[in-house]
């Protein structure tokens, strides 16, 4: 099947299809590829997101502020 035409039925997927077609294509490439250089299958990794974080986001505006209060003297 030429790319062209591959790539006009893609765009007729849903988003959802979409979704499992890109994890599909990570997943072949990854497979491709020397497998210590990537995550190893069904181990969790952690991922740090900034929700729940007051502590970062106080440091943050306190630091917003200190430059405000600088460039206002």
């Amino acid at each position: 099947m030429p790319l062209a035409e591959l790539m006009s039925q893609i765009q007729e997927l849903s988003k959802i299809d979409k979704l499992r077609l890109m994890q599909f294509l990570a997943t072949e490439l990854v497979k491709e590829e020397d497998a210590t250089n990537f995550f190893v299958a069904d181990q969790e990794y952690p991922v740090w997101s900034p929700y729940n974080c007051s502590e970062a986001a106080n440091v943050l505006m306190n630091l917003l502020t200190t430059k405000q209060q600088e460039q206002n003297d």
